[in-house]
């Protein structure tokens, strides 16, 4: 790599790191901003239905003390007064009868624009064909968007330039052992316009032999630093995303209105996706620094008790959803396995069948010896998976199209896990149609000797 080359591969690096982060704030700024606007919008015409709605109650509790319609009337007008709303009251014919505290109303300043204007009828029974005319200003939720649009706007643009500088030091720093290779292998390679001596090939072979597993070992070297520095950054973004749903879910137990607190519950709900996707990049690291080959925490145990002790903690989020969570056919089944990499295998399946089952629909596991190998299976009656998509469900990042409409939120990381341990454990995974149209996961594992 040449000298020239380097601060343009690190640039290009940099500016992928900084173009990925702002493509991801932009898209968590847009759905945030959306929500928000529905929220604040359904907040304000419920304020409005609930101002007409007190007109109304009044009339209802008054008008037997007063008798007639315009008797009622007159003395609501005068009784009820309304922030940031206008309201009227007009006749049968449509002409304006009262103005609800005009008093009071003619002391303030106008309603700040825009404002809307909506009818309700009175009340059909006792005032037949009278209606309530509210004005309301939607000033203070345009305002209060604009507020937000511009931390946005602030906000956004300063986050992305600290990515951008921070990814050009990491990225420098991720590419050092690279240089270094680079170097080496400049050293090998004989100088231009020479040639390497042939009087003995033999020994000359062996020479080169010794320096090509000396490239080799570097290159080596230089993976294995790039998988520790993955692994480290998976797990210090643990911490402040931890810290970050902590606070909200403390903003969340604390007195605030309601558009507040509706608010935080999507926020919530990204930050838990986060934290699970950055548990899942940081498996992988780890599996890709341990390799295929490296030796497990084995110790006896049966794979019906790690299931029975696993499942009880997806019990609430399968009565959330409606549904019925069956493990009751789980057979003695002895297996060699780790202990914190099985349960983390339960998890992942049970996860995916609650995520893309039905809701009120049935998720079963089952557990059962079969010839010399252990038998698990989760079944669910959900979307299933086409058969020209079973072969690619383990790829890393491989999501089809029907899971990405269903459940946007995931990361096509869970399987890439499940087969990497079932790996680890000797054992194969496999998907099929369920008897129910959904999936069938099956995983086998070989069963402890005696």
């Amino acid at each position: 790599m040449t000298e020239p080359h380097r601060p343009r591969i690190r640039l290009r690096f940099t500016a992928l790191y900084a173009a990925t982060l702002l493509v991801v704030l932009l898209g968590a700024a847009g759905t945030l901003r959306y929500a928000l606007r529905v929220t604040l919008q359904r907040e304000f015409d419920q304020s409005v239905v609930a101002s007409a709605g007190l007109v109304r109650q009044f009339f209802r509790a008054e008008v037997e003390e007063y008798v007639t319609v315009e008797a009622t009337l007159a003395h609501i007008a005068g009784e009820l007064v309304f922030e940031e709303r206008a309201i009227r009251i007009r006749k049968p014919d449509g002409a304006l009868f009262q103005i609800v505290g005009a008093p009071v109303r003619r002391a303030r300043r106008p309603l700040s624009g825009p404002v809307r204007t909506v009818r309700f009828a009175l009340d059909p029974d006792l005032a037949p064909a009278w209606d309530i005319e509210v004005d309301a200003s939607e000033a203070n939720v345009l305002a209060l968007q604009a507020r937000i649009d511009r931390w946005f706007g602030v906000g956004i643009p300063l986050l992305v330039l600290c990515a951008a500088v921070a990814g050009w030091w990491l990225t420098g720093r991720t590419l050092r052992p690279v240089r270094r290779m680079a170097d080496a292998a400049s050293r090998i390679a004989p100088a231009s316009g020479t040639r390497l001596p042939i009087d003995d090939p033999t020994d000359e072979l062996g020479r080169l032999g010794l320096r090509f597993n000396a490239l080799l070992d570097r290159l080596d070297g230089a993976l294995a630093q790039q998988r520790e520095f993955l692994a480290d950054a998976a797990h210090e973004l643990r911490t402040p995303i931890a810290r970050l749903r902590a606070r909200v879910e403390v903003a969340m137990l604390a007195p605030a209105p309601e558009s507040e607190r509706r608010m935080l519950g999507p926020i919530d709900q990204e930050l838990r996706a986060v934290s699970q996707q950055v548990d899942e990049l940081l498996q992988l690291a780890r599996a890709d620094a341990a390799g295929e080959d490296a030796p497990l925490r084995a110790a006896s145990l049966f794979l019906d008790d790690v299931i029975a002790d696993e499942l009880p903690r997806w019990q609430p989020e399968a009565q959330r959803r409606g549904m019925t969570l069956d493990y009751s056919a789980l057979e003695e089944s002895a297996v060699r396995g780790d202990a914190s990499l099985l349960p983390r295998l339960v998890s992942i399946l049970v996860d995916n069948a609650i995520r893309y089952g039905h809701e009120g629909g049935r998720v079963r596991v089952r557990v059962y010896p079969h010839e010399a190998t252990a038998v698990l299976e989760v079944e669910d009656d959900g979307i299933g998976i086409p058969a020209h998509e079973r072969a690619r469900i383990f790829d890393r990042f491989f999501r089809g199209d029907v899971a990405r409409r269903k459940r946007p939120d995931g990361s096509g990381l869970g399987l890439a896990i499940a087969a990497w341990i079932v790996r680890q454990h000797h054992g194969t995974i496999a998907a099929t149609g369920g008897g129910q149209g959904g999936t069938l996961m099956q995983v086998r594992l070989p069963l402890a000797a005696g």
